[in-house]
Order: C-alpha cells, then structure tokens, then sequence
C-alpha cells in the first residue's frame, strides 16, 4: 500500500511557516495530495485580512509538494459517482484550481490577488451554502422520521450519496456506501444526533463542520491519509477508518523539522503491500 496524505486548511498555512526557507525531503513531496476544498478555502483567504499569510502559504507550496506533479483529489460528487460505479462528470474545477494555483505562484504579492481572492470568497461561501443545505435536507429527513433505527439512518445516509452523485435513490447499496465512507457517516451522524435534538440548531453556524465532513470523504480509498490539527475529527474514533485521520498539534506542524518526521511517520505506520 502506498500511503498518501492530504491535508486541511489550517494544515497548508502552518506547512507555509514550515517550510517558508527549506524544503520537505523529495520523497515525501511525493506522498502529499491537495484536496480541492482546502486549496479553495486557501484560495478564498486572499480575499481576507488574512490574505499574506494564505499567500505566503501558496509561494511554500513547491517547497512540500511535489513542484513537477502536484497531485490533487477529485471533485467530492466524481468520487461518489466511482463509488457507485457511474462515470465522471466533467470536471472543470480541478482544471481552473490548477490555473489559479500557477497564478498565484506567479504574481508579486498579496495585494496583487484581491479581486481574485474575493472572487474565489464568493465560491468558496458558494459551496459552503451547497453542502450546508445537502445537511439540511437530510436533517430534515431525520426530523421529519421521528425515531429511527441505525439501518434506516444507513438508509437515509446511502440515498443522501446517490443523491449526490445523481444515481437511484432506490437502487443503492447501503452497506457498501456506508462501509466505504464510514468516517463520513460516522462524523455526519453524530452531527445529525445533535442537531435533530436541538430545536434552536442552526445549520449555517456550523458551516464548517460540513466542510470537515466532506474531506472525511476521500478515506474511502485506504490509501488516503488525513493529516489536521483539529481536534474536531476525534468523532471518528469509532469509524473503521479512524486510523487514517492523525490529528497532529499545531507546534509540531509549522516546524519543518518535526513536520517531516510527522509525514515520515505516517507513511511508514503502514506496511508496503504488492
């Protein structure tokens, strides 16, 4: 098996600190993937008062990833659509990620990529909204069912995918959309718990729980290791796949010394497969 990590936001910006004036060892350049939601929330930063340190964290980027093949996932709704077996939707958006990337490695400063910065803001609250209310309609789902038993929560979870993905409904396999995206499941339902016994839960409060939902997504493959520092991801204890979440303090991550043995580590733990 070989093991590749991508990462949350707050990740990138504190690799940016990392390694501002060194670089990550080549052979773990390699392992590192970018998740299109965390590169667009980066992106949408420029847009900020915080814009000098998103773009400080832009210009570091060759320096821990791969500069010749930065390698990036797909579009949340194409990885759902492989895993019920229908082929992918055109993907326009990696494609215009890459250029705005490439963009921002050439400009000469922060200043220089407000407009940009404020147009990703706007697509970055754009999907924020989107996946906000995909929680919404199956919190309401939830409520409107009373008291349920775990299989039709499994239920309700699995056709919330298919409805994604814009397969059947009716059609899906629930055990393996929830085996598949377990950590996923796991974390949205303890949301769902909560929220559906708090009358007064507002789902756009906790927009970015939704946002740390959707990278759970991508363990689906084995492969796939999550590396953050937030402490919110401890939901997933119980998820099968809790192992490839490393929830990583914050001091261990903008140091490039210990950041490298923290990569190190992780893709050792797992032993090499044929």
């Amino acid at each position: 098996m070989m093991v590749k990590i991508y990462t949350d936001t707050n990740v990138l910006r504190y690799f940016g600190t990392a390694f501002a004036h060194t670089s990550l060892p080549d052979d773990l350049q390699v392992q590192l993937l970018l998740a299109p939601l965390s590169t667009m929330e980066l992106m949408s930063q420029l847009g900020t008062d915080g814009a000098e340190e998103a773009f400080a964290a832009f210009q570091a980027l060759p320096k821990f990833h791969n500069p010749r093949a930065t390698g990036v996932l797909p579009w949340s709704d194409n990885l759902f659509r492989y895993l019920l077996k229908l082929p992918p939707l055109e993907d326009t958006i990696t494609t215009s990620l890459n250029n705005a990337v490439i963009n921002i490695l050439n400009s000469t400063g922060a200043g220089a990529l407000r407009a940009d910065g404020e147009k990703w803001r706007a697509i970055w609250d754009r999907e924020k909204r989107g996946a906000a209310n995909n929680f919404s309609a199956v919190l309401d789902s939830w409520r409107a069912e009373g008291p349920l038993s775990e299989a039709e929560h499994r239920a309700i979870f699995a056709r919330s995918i298919a409805r994604r993905a814009g397969a059947d409904e009716s059609a899906v396999d629930v055990d393996s959309i929830v085996m598949s995206l377990n950590a996923h499941y796991v974390f949205e339902h303890d949301r769902m718990e909560a929220a559906a016994e708090n009358p007064d839960y507002n789902v756009s409060k906790h927009e970015n729980d939704v946002i740390d939902a959707e990278l759970l997504i991508y363990l689906a493959d084995p492969e796939l290791h999550l590396l953050t520092s937030d402490k919110g991801f401890r939901r997933v204890a119980r998820s099968s796949q809790a192992s490839q979440v490393h929830i990583i303090e914050q001091a261990s991550l903008i140091d490039a010394k210990c950041a490298s043995e923290v990569i190190r580590s992780i893709v050792e733990s797992v032993p090499a497969t044929n």
